[in-house]
């Protein structure tokens, strides 16, 4: 119960900011483009190790 309050929590705060940072009406293109950039690469790191920790469950559960 108290990890999924925290995820809440750091999910909530991510968001926040995300929403803050681009509704910012002084932001400039190149800021925005970076953040959008350091985004994509996020998710792909994250998508590398969901797969990754997948496939070692899958490796687990065939033995």
């Amino acid at each position: 119960m108290a990890r999924g309050f925290w995820r809440g929590v750091i999910a909530g705060g991510i968001i926040g900011g995300l929403v803050g940072v681009f509704l910012a009406p002084s932001m400039r293109p190149e800021f925005r483009e970076r953040v959008m950039q350091r985004g994509r690469d996020m998710r792909k790191k994250a998508e590398h190790l969901v797969r990754r920790a997948q496939d070692e469950v899958d490796e687990v559960h065939v033995r």
